[in-house]
């Protein structure tokens, strides 16, 4: 009895830890991750994948695979705390698991309950005393590198590679100031540097990107994430320490056109004069949010007769911008405020003197007003001096790390480290407990 017992842990550590494939008694190799209603021999553990069907109870699942009364009446009976079997959700998976080889009607030992991506509730099927745990997974923290070509879209081309599509919405932010990601072609090229929160070998989230590499239309662009002391995040920096977030946004509006650029001369379509237009009309739907180009404090935020409602922001000792013809300025807009860059300052209308739905964008430097498309000083933020060295030596590490692969449409390891270990014995948490009759 004992012999049989040591092989039953031994065969039911080879299901837990072997992933989604497992092999049978007889060498043949299968996957049953994605089946249901699917039943196989690991090693001399009779097991049995199925999911939560529609509007299926809990004491309807335990009966169906044969567990007995006293176990359903003791499980259903249990502390609610940590798994309420009332808050089912159709299509949850779960595994029976029996130490009788080959018959499926037997009463299983076990059973696995994926409760959610993180944890796992184990049934310990012993009649009045079936005893009920949960089981925290391992999460780990992965370092990975991949690279290759762009066929279709970067999100497909990353999960060709098996690598977690959603690095393509964390490019695009990354590049969201310096390239069109509209634009991408097919024949471009990328290379990330990153770390995602992986259990049971898949991708939970990702956690951070250190470095990435994007051959755009012919020409790299490299982008490093810059931590401070602290471990805080300053932003993507180039290869030689220019953000690649700009100082200011290009517009104050999403969806919009240029109807007006900043002129000199110009013939106003409502007074019908000639004259210098000092700012840059986009126009928008009327209601459509108008966003402050970069962090400032408000200066003002009211109504005047021409200007209709507006906003104006003071960005530094250099630079001020203004906001007109809103139909309305959103709360918290005052005097005194300090807003963010991206925040939502008021909302398109053609309040003052405007013919239609559009914000005109004046922008000041040093008091005077400029064309802000002109302002080589306003697209970038410099790391200060004192921040440059230690930059750059970071950037060597990680550019050395990037160049040491081509494009060949590879997905590499770099390093793991364990975040989150289970709080209970992983071996013992899943074999069945010994009972008096053994």
């Amino acid at each position: 009895m004992k012999a049989n017992r040591m092989f039953f842990f031994a065969a039911m550590a080879v299901f837990l830890f072997s992933g989604s494939s497992g092999v049978l008694a007889n060498n043949v190799v299968t996957s049953t991750a994605s089946k249901v209603n699917h039943h196989s021999l690991w090693l001399g553990v009779t097991t049995v994948n199925d999911a939560v069907g529609r509007n299926e109870k809990f004491s309807d699942i335990l009966r169906k695979h044969h567990v007995d009364e006293l176990a359903v009446k003791s499980v259903m009976s249990s502390d609610k705390s940590s798994f309420n079997p009332a808050r089912l959700k159709q299509g949850t998976s779960y595994k029976m698991m029996c130490r009788e080889v080959g018959d499926s009607t037997l009463p299983p030992d076990l059973m696995v309950f994926h409760q959610d991506e993180l944890h796992d509730v184990v049934f310990h099927f012993k009649g009045e005393e079936t005893e009920v745990e949960t089981q925290e997974k391992k999460v780990e923290n992965v370092d990975r590198l991949v690279s290759g070509t762009i066929e279709g879209s970067l999100w497909e081309s990353l999960e060709r590679v098996n690598a977690n599509p959603e690095l393509a919405s964390h490019m695009a932010e990354i590049y969201a100031y310096t390239l069109n990601f509209f634009k991408i072609m097919r024949g471009d090229k990328f290379k990330i540097l990153y770390t995602e929160k992986v259990v049971d070998g898949e991708s939970l989230e990702i956690v951070g990107i250190k470095a990435c590499l994007l051959n755009y239309h012919g020409k790299d662009y490299y982008a490093f994430n810059y931590l401070d002391k602290d471990g805080k995040s300053k932003g993507f920096f180039d290869e030689e320490g220019r953000s690649l977030k700009m100082r200011f946004l290009a517009a104050p509006v999403k969806y919009s056109r240029i109807s007006s650029r900043y002129t000199t001369h110009r013939l106003h379509p409502v007074t019908g004069v000639v004259k210098g237009h000092f700012g840059t009309d986009f126009a928008a739907q009327t209601g459509t949010p108008i966003m402050s180009t970069s962090d400032g404090v408000v200066l003002e935020a009211c109504f005047k007769v021409y200007n209709g409602n507006y906003v104006k922001i003071k960005h530094d000792k250099t630079y001020t911008t203004q906001y007109l013809h809103m139909c309305r300025i959103a709360k918290g807009m005052r005097p005194g405020a300090h807003v963010a860059q991206g925040q939502v300052i008021g909302y398109v209308g053609s309040t003052g003197l405007a013919t239609g739905p559009h914000v005109c964008y004046r922008f000041w430097k040093n008091g005077k007003q400029v064309d802000p498309f002109k302002e080589v000083d306003a697209k970038c933020m410099p790391l200060a001096e004192s921040e440059k060295s230690e930059f750059l030596a970071t950037v060597g590490a990680f550019k050395g790390k990037m160049d040491g692969v081509d494009f060949n449409h590879s997905l590499i390891v770099l390093d793991t480290l364990t975040v989150q270990a289970p709080f209970i014995g992983e071996l013992s948490a899943i074999v069945p407990r010994k009972t008096s009759a053994e």
